[in-house]
């Protein structure tokens, strides 16, 4: 196994682990807690279906991780390539994603889940969150929504900061992140899906076009904490204290449903979590790079895609035999073999295939794709994963 970089910062692996956490728990406690469920329970209920911000958080990590790592390539090498850059998204996301959505696809040829021809083929395509599936059908390849999202960002993020640099990037973001909120607004008060044809009001919260401003703000934070004075600043004055307080607004904001929930959630999500990469000593910090959360926090890829297949509500179908797997608890226990098998037999090694050939790519690249911009990028080292 290969070490992690200087700049590894286990904390976000705590981060992840909350993520992944929230996520199932949401998925597990529909069929739990709900009021014909194994333990019913109105008030568990409500809090499980608050897990669905688990979602929000991998999206505030993402932004604030790839747009480091662009920073930081900048900084050890005077420019970045996309082609590096892709060569190990491809080789980091593709192998698990397209391994699980294979068995989906074989266990619903042979009758055991229902999965439609059409879901299928857009989660292939990652195009999942713009389309609209028929009812009791969806759930085995819901999850690929947020995948449709991150990998839309991969795509616009880095050529638009190798257009942009870094200062007029740090400049604009903010007005970005904005008209996206604004935008979502919009959408769902005047014009409910008529913007695009066939995906119904309840695909808002889908599209990447409604949901973009979850990663601009954690891509802006990573611009900000890239200048040195700003970086020793926030250093200094996010206290346990300060922070405190965003992590209270944010609650408040998960609890309360107010007004422009999300577009709050959005922002104080990548603060929150700078907070605690820059000073990890404080207690929350100290929890979340505890040996269990960092190891939940690895798997936590190849556990969002496989709880899917076993964490299902109570409303979809379960043939037998296999529907005894969707059953608390072996449920659980079929998610983290799953997902183990997925991330040491696949994701760790073929992460490690796309680093060397991103490498060797990078060392015979065209100079002039990837050439520095007219403007400085970054100067210092900032947080990594």
């Amino acid at each position: 196994m290969s070490r992690p970089s200087k700049d590894y910062r286990p904390t976000l692996d705590g981060w992840r682990a909350i993520a992944i956490l929230l996520v199932m728990l949401a998925h597990g406690g529909s069929e739990l807690f709900y009021p014909a469920g194994r333990y019913a329970s109105s008030t568990w209920y409500s809090i499980s279906q608050h897990g669905v911000f688990g979602v929000d958080l991998f999206f505030g990590i993402s932004g604030l991780l790839i747009c480091g790592r662009l920073l930081d390539e900048h900084e050890k090498t005077g420019g970045f390539s996309l082609g590096s850059f892709y060569i190990r998204r491809v080789f980091r996301i593709l192998p698990p994603a397209f391994t699980y959505l294979a068995i989906v696809g074989l266990l619903a040829l042979s009758g055991f889940i229902v999965v439609s021809p059409r879901e299928w083929f857009s989660s292939v395509f990652f195009s999942r969150n713009y389309i609209v599936v028929p009812p009791d059908t969806g759930w085995y390849t819901g999850h690929f929504w947020s995948l449709a999202v991150e990998e839309h960002f991969y795509l616009i993020w880095p050529a638009a900061l190798l257009t942009l640099g870094s200062a007029r990037a740090r400049r604009y973001l903010p007005g970005i992140a904005i008209a996206v909120a604004i935008w979502r607004i919009a959408d769902f008060h005047w014009f409910h899906g008529q913007i695009w044809p066939g995906v119904l009001s309840d695909n808002i919260y889908e599209r990447t076009d409604t949901r973009f401003d979850g990663l601009l703000w954690g891509c802006w934070i990573a611009l900000v904490v890239s200048v040195p004075a700003y970086r020793e600043t926030l250093t200094r004055r996010l206290s346990a204290t300060v922070i405190t307080v965003p992590v209270l607004v944010l609650v408040a904001c998960i609890a309360l449903n107010p007004p422009l929930q999300m577009a709050w959630e959005s922002f104080l999500v990548p603060v929150i979590l700078l907070g605690t990469v820059l000073n990890p000593t404080l207690l929350f910090g100290r929890i979340l790079e505890t040996s269990p959360m960092r190891w939940v926090g690895r798997i936590s890829y190849s556990l969002y895609l496989w709880q899917q297949l076993f964490l299902v509500g109570s409303k979809i179908p379960r043939p037998l035999p296999f529907g005894r797997v969707q059953e608390w608890p072996l449920n659980i226990v079929a998610v983290f073999v799953c997902a183990s098998a997925s991330y040491y037999l696949l994701e760790r090694p073929l992460v490690a295939v796309g680093h060397s050939l991103s490498a060797r790519f990078q060392m015979g690249r065209n100079p002039i794709v990837a050439a520095a911009t007219t403007e400085p990028l970054a100067h210092t080292s900032r947080p990594q994963a």
